[in-house]
């Protein structure tokens, strides 16, 4: 009697437990494998229509397709289908106007353009997912945003930085960041780009022109067939363009020492810097520049700079959530997502050695 009734106060006591504990504590319970920066995005950023908030203040109904792209990264990253086929339903629901995705979202309004990079990382993942999971629908709704991609996002034979959704009045530009060799290659794997193609936008990456200091200019000006540097470096958009150019074998020497001299130099590295003086501009380190440092050395197979960059990146997360400012307790989607896609990536890459 004694002994049963123990046996009544444990089990008791147990589904008290189970019921007390917070979503978060559920949630991780019932995954193992959710980190909790992966567990913030989810509980804290992600609303209930599963849209990811730009951030927790003044953007809180502002979202954008950079986040779905990322979030779908990171899933297909982790083989997440379950969570990967949710955020296709927001996607489908909320971003994609006459196959094109909006790459902006403040309420219900929808932006006017599209924006290139955004559009490529959606593509390539919804290709790659097709393979892995052998599943056509996701290799269908890929093929129909990158043929209507082909269509009307060229000028010149060359993707642009954006395109009007509507009237197609596009843009000269092309932003060097956004040339993702990656896509271009599952593109033409899938039939949406000529061997041709693929390797005209290849040689603008390929054929920029690098500062003597070792940084890459910001865009290719259609107009005027030239390259065009800024004065203020954005350390995102020169990791991004070193990272692509690596993952295609290109030179990148000079980047690789001008960054890390200024990692020695500082001991970490800032969110922008000024070209002429080679001096920070802002006084911030980002999540996201380390875990675009990160991506780039495992471009490089520098797996021990990359484990370094990750290292410095984890260092600003706040222990039991996620990328947090902790003095003014704000954050960034981006600040968020590009971190969790890095430590996974540098995570696959340990296990595949």
């Amino acid at each position: 009697m004694i002994k049963n009734f123990k046996w009544f106060l444990l089990i008791v006591s147990v589904v008290f437990l189970s019921i007390s504990c917070t979503g978060k504590e559920v949630a991780l319970q019932k995954e193992p494998d959710v980190s909790p920066t992966e567990q913030f995005v989810i509980e804290d950023l992600m609303n209930e229509q599963g849209l990811i908030r730009t951030d927790l203040a003044n953007q809180k109904d502002v979202f954008l397709s950079e986040s779905v792209g990322l979030w779908l990264a990171y899933l297909l990253e982790k083989g997440d289908q379950a969570r990967f086929d949710d955020q296709i339903d927001v996607l489908k629901s909320y971003f994609l106007s006459n196959d094109f995705i909006v790459w902006r979202l403040e309420g219900t309004k929808k932006a006017s353009v599209n924006a290139l990079i955004d559009d490529l990382r959606v593509i390539r993942v919804l290709l790659e997912a097709g393979e892995k999971w052998h599943d056509s629908t996701y290799e269908q709704l890929g093929k129909n945003i990158g043929d209507n991609l082909v269509r009307y996002g060229m000028n010149q034979e060359l993707f642009v930085d954006y395109v009007d959704v509507k009237n197609h009045d596009k843009a000269t530009t092309l932003t060097m960041s956004y040339i993702m060799p990656s896509a271009f290659h599952e593109m033409e794997q899938h039939g949406l780009l000529s061997q041709q193609q693929v390797q005209q936008q290849l040689d603008i990456l390929q054929n920029a022109p690098i500062a003597e200091a070792g940084f890459f200019p910001k865009y290719y000006d259609l107009s005027s067939k030239s390259y065009v540097f800024d004065e203020e470096l954005h350390m995102i958009d020169q990791l991004y363009t070193a990272y692509h150019l690596a993952s295609i074998n290109g030179d990148t020497v000079q980047f690789k020492n001008w960054l890390l001299n200024l990692l020695n130099r500082d001991g970490r590295l800032y969110g922008r810097y000024s070209a002429q003086t080679n001096q920070p501009t802002v006084s911030y380190e980002s999540p996201a520049v380390y875990a675009m440092a990160a991506r780039y050395m495992l471009a490089l197979n520098d797996q021990q700079f990359a484990q370094q960059f990750i290292e410095k990146m984890t260092a600003l997360k706040e222990p039991t959530t996620g990328y947090v400012d902790k003095n003014t307790k704000s954050t960034h989607s981006f600040d968020n997502l590009l971190p969790l896609l890095a430590e996974r990536e540098v995570e696959n890459a340990y296990n595949n050695e």
